[in-house]
């Protein structure tokens, strides 16, 4: 079990450390990768100069439209260039929109997707970080100023039991299983049983050890609410490589309501952070 295919937002700077994570997990499960740069830019300045209602000068938009594209081509040049140095099957895309709509439409069909860490109060909503992450799709979230390109070995894996939980637990395996530490963090069940359900209880460290992963204990005391505060804690003793743990959002009247732990988890992550929904 692995990951065949991996798409790897590239933005227009601050980019190379997320690539080369990207093609050295691509290249430990011998997966394709695939490198995608938005122009968000591109497409306000389109929209910009066929409105009625916006005064704008149609060469200068184009001539800017037309730099942010020699700077994609370039970013082609040398994601390719670090790809084949590194043996790594690979294509390059590029789109225009806003980012967070074209990485959702173009992450469909990949089975982990990297981003950036949002970066202020309106992307944690409505950015492509938080979007990917409550999409169903596995996404690798790096945090700002993050560096390191190895895999990761020391790993803390957030357990409550729900759903969310469970996705992110089996979608992060191909990473738990080369890890060197897997620490186990068991929370409060988040989940009760139907009324009427009668289901002995499922237990989380010997489904991981069916699949070679064997796990530290750890708990983390508190209320439910005070999670994020928790999982925050425990890096800052454990110092991990990656958390792993569920994305948790609901769609209210079309805006997504992020549950108390993923929200502050997004905020304050010092350390990259796997999601699934």
């Amino acid at each position: 079990m692995g990951y065949e295919d991996i798409l790897v937002n590239v933005p227009l700077v601050g980019n190379s450390h997320q690539v080369d994570l990207a093609l050295n997990i691509a290249k430990k499960f011998n997966a394709h990768a695939t490198g995608i740069c938005v122009l968000p830019e591109a497409a306000i300045l389109r929209d910009a100069v066929q409105s009625p209602f916006i005064l704008m000068n149609e060469e200068e938009a184009s001539e800017t439209i037309r730099r942010e594209y020699e700077k994609v081509a370039d970013l082609e040049k040398q994601f390719s260039a670090a790809a084949e140095q590194a043996g790594v099957s690979h294509n390059w895309r590029s789109g225009e929109g806003d980012p967070a709509e074209v990485l959702l439409l173009a992450t469909r069909l990949h089975d982990l997707v990297i981003v950036g860490q949002s970066g202020n109060e309106q992307d944690l909503l409505w950015g492509a970080a938080t979007q990917l992450a409550l999409s169903g799709t596995p996404t690798l979230i790096l945090p700002a100023g993050w560096s390191r390109t190895e895999l990761p070995q020391r790993v803390l894996l957030a357990w409550n039991g729900s759903a969310q939980a469970a996705a992110a637990a089996r979608n992060a395996l191909p990473l738990l299983k080369t890890a060197s530490t897997v620490t186990l963090l068991i929370g409060q069940n988040r989940e009760a049983p139907p009324e009427r359900a009668r289901l002995t209880p499922v237990s989380i460290e010997k489904y991981l050890s069916r699949h070679g992963v064997n796990v530290e204990i750890a708990d983390l005391a508190g209320r439910d609410s005070d999670a994020g505060a928790g999982i925050l804690g425990y890096t800052e003793t454990l110092k991990p490589d990656m958390i792993v743990m569920g994305a948790y959002g609901r769609s209210r009247f079309r805006e997504w309501v992020l549950g108390g732990a993923t929200r502050q988890v997004l905020e304050d992550m010092k350390v990259p952070v796997f999601m699934a929904h």
